[in-house]
């Protein structure tokens, strides 16, 4: 029985370990694997997602949440987020275009709220994840999933649609991000004003 809560226990941890592996390994299979890579990309991608809810879910549903945990898990987010999206970049997937300014965003958001957590982590606020910061990272692994797909053939690589449809989910992936990040931003500059005028 106790073997059994050991299991369950670290279960969250094993699978966030397992997202952050795979934001390592993935971008590599995206740049080098070729046109096995391109095939292996997506359900990597999907997997690593699928991941990210089951760690969740097993964190609540069991009440093994940890400090590791709690660290480690929107990192593992970021960082593959923002791996695949220098990947595609680096393969020229990106029309600059249209898809500059939404990937800035995502990736000046992520380390910057990455930073910011860091920083007042010894004042003892912490920024909980927000429902709508869950969706953020849901749309962005469906927009990075979305120009996975398009770049893994020809054929889906010559139909417009899905490359249009990629573009709309980077945008509102981006304006999410912002969105969110906003959010974190004001929440820590409410509590220092709350905190000067209490001193």
């Amino acid at each position: 029985m106790k073997e059994n809560n050991f299991i369950l226990r670290i279960i969250p941890n094993v699978l966030t370990l397992f997202r952050s592996l795979v934001a390592i390994v993935l971008p590599v299979i995206i740049i080098y694997g070729g046109e096995i890579g391109a095939l292996m990309a997506t359900p990597t991608l999907i997997i690593a997602g699928i991941s990210d809810y089951f760690d969740g879910f097993y964190a609540r549903k069991y009440n093994v949440t940890s400090n590791f945990g709690k660290i480690l898990d929107p990192v593992a987010d970021k960082l593959l987020v923002i791996g695949v999206i220098f990947a595609l970049a680096s393969e020229n997937m990106f029309d600059y275009y249209y898809a500059f300014f939404p990937a800035l965003l995502i990736v000046l958001r992520e380390i910057l709220i990455s930073g910011l957590r860091e920083s007042i982590s010894s004042h003892k606020i912490t920024l909980e994840v927000t429902l709508l910061a869950k969706w953020k990272t849901t749309i962005q692994l469906i927009a990075c999933g979305s120009f996975l797909v398009w770049r893994s053939n020809p054929f889906f690589y010559n139909l417009d649609i899905l490359g249009l449809v990629s573009y709309v989910l980077l945008w509102v992936a981006g304006l999410i991000t912002f969105i969110t990040g906003f959010e974190y931003i004001f929440k820590t500059i409410n509590f220092f004003k709350h905190k000067s005028i209490e001193n």
